[in-house]
């Protein structure tokens, strides 16, 4: 779906792009984690999503023990993607 929306690529629009591409890396570090942790990750996971509409982004990380300020939680989010992508490969 994202290759056929160019406007998500534009920086000119990144007030409108922001929340699309953090969410997505976002979503992929949490993935990250939960494969790091296992169930033990479900609980936090269940109170970040309790917090998400009411707190700040930075709050809504330190749930899960998240620094959103740290380069390594973002490489990690970027590496499940990397993973993706290699595994689509392989299937052609």
């Amino acid at each position: 779906m994202w290759v056929n929306k160019g406007h998500y690529y534009s920086a000119g629009l990144n007030y409108y792009n922001f929340p699309y591409a953090y969410g997505q890396l976002f979503a992929s570090g949490l993935y990250s984690m939960y494969l790091e942790e296992g169930e033990a990750f479900v609980e936090k996971y269940d109170k970040l999503l309790e917090a998400t509409g009411s707190n700040t982004l930075k709050s809504v990380g330190e749930l899960c023990g998240i620094d959103i300020t740290d380069k390594n939680f973002w490489k990690k989010s970027l590496k499940v993607t990397e993973d993706f992508i290699d595994e689509f490969l392989k299937l052609k």
